[in-house]
């Protein structure tokens, strides 16, 4: 619940702020693109499906990438919309119950992961450069497993609805250009086939991005 009211609070913060924070700021309304990389990690959340799936942590991919555009309506507000991919697979690994012999840590399978985003920001700018933000948004996920050989558990795919909750922050660094640092998170649906193949019922991805935005 936490992870959850954290990224709220921050984006409700950050629409409260005072007027008097957002002063001598230069108009940057209109379109932009934003282009970044970053890591993440994935976990399966919720009830215990079956014990004998392991534990909660799915892996860490190789690294993240974003794609993405938006318009930003004033100083303050902004709606965009994003590709998220996963380059690299991430590795289960689990300690699965089994007595004494039974093999930890071992590699059983690869996950991959895509989603589709639109979100809203809400930003803060303190001074010229740099502005602060909050982001809130809901979109689609995709996401398949495939076990290593012998392992016992199933390949599964999954598509369904996912929330997502960011801050983050903007560094004008031209006219035109800014780059961004955002911790970032995806929270998927219930009943996920992928993770209840893990062992839950629900896949989360989180992590930290770091993008190239240029105004046009």
């Amino acid at each position: 619940m936490k992870k959850i009211l954290s990224p709220i609070a921050t984006v409700v913060a950050l629409s409260l702020a005072p007027a008097a924070a957002w002063a001598d700021v230069q108009d940057r309304s209109g379109s932009y693109a934003v282009v970044g990389l970053g890591k993440t990690k994935t976990e399966v959340h919720g009830k215990k499906v079956d014990l004998n799936q392991g534990k909660q942590k799915v892996g860490n991919g190789r690294f993240n990438y974003t794609v993405g555009g938006g318009y930003r309506l004033n100083d303050h507000l902004a709606v965009e919309t994003n590709v998220h991919g996963q380059v690299g697979n991430s590795k289960k690994k689990s300690s699965r119950d089994g007595g004494k012999d039974a093999k930890s840590n071992g590699d059983v399978g690869s996950l991959n992961s895509r989603a589709y985003t639109v979100s809203g920001l809400v930003i803060m700018p303190v001074g010229e450069r740099v502005e602060l933000f909050g982001r809130a948004g809901v979109g689609r996920m995709n996401t398949s497993f495939t076990p290593t050989a012998g392992s016992a558990i199933s390949k599964a795919r999954s598509s369904g609805m996912a929330t997502q909750f960011g801050a983050g922050a903007n560094f004008h660094v031209g006219e035109n250009s800014f780059v961004r640092t955002e911790w970032t998170t995806l929270r998927g649906k219930g009943n996920d086939a992928v993770a209840k193949a893990l062992g839950r019922n629900k896949l989360v991805s989180s992590g930290v991005m770091v993008s190239y935005g240029h105004n046009f």
